[in-house]
């Protein structure tokens, strides 16, 4: 099983879905910020690392380059 990216994954930054998944891992910190402020409470820290996880787990699936029937022998 060999991994493939998609064509110009070093510019994969620049894709609408990889920054809203960036925004996803940056949400847990976000969200303490606004709780050091006194206007919620903080989160448990496993939901922190859950969410980083999936924001980070929707990057690596939108950078693997999928196959398709056509790429199918």
């Amino acid at each position: 099983m060999s991994i493939e990216l998609i064509e110009n994954w070093r510019r994969a930054w620049t894709l609408a879905s990889v920054q809203v998944f960036a925004g996803i891992v940056l949400l847990p910190d976000l969200y303490n910020g606004v709780a050091a402020l006194g206007w919620l409470e903080e989160l448990p820290g496993p939901a922190k690392w859950v969410i980083r996880a999936l924001g980070a787990l929707g990057v690596v699936a939108r950078i693997v380059r999928k196959k398709v029937p056509a790429d199918t022998p």
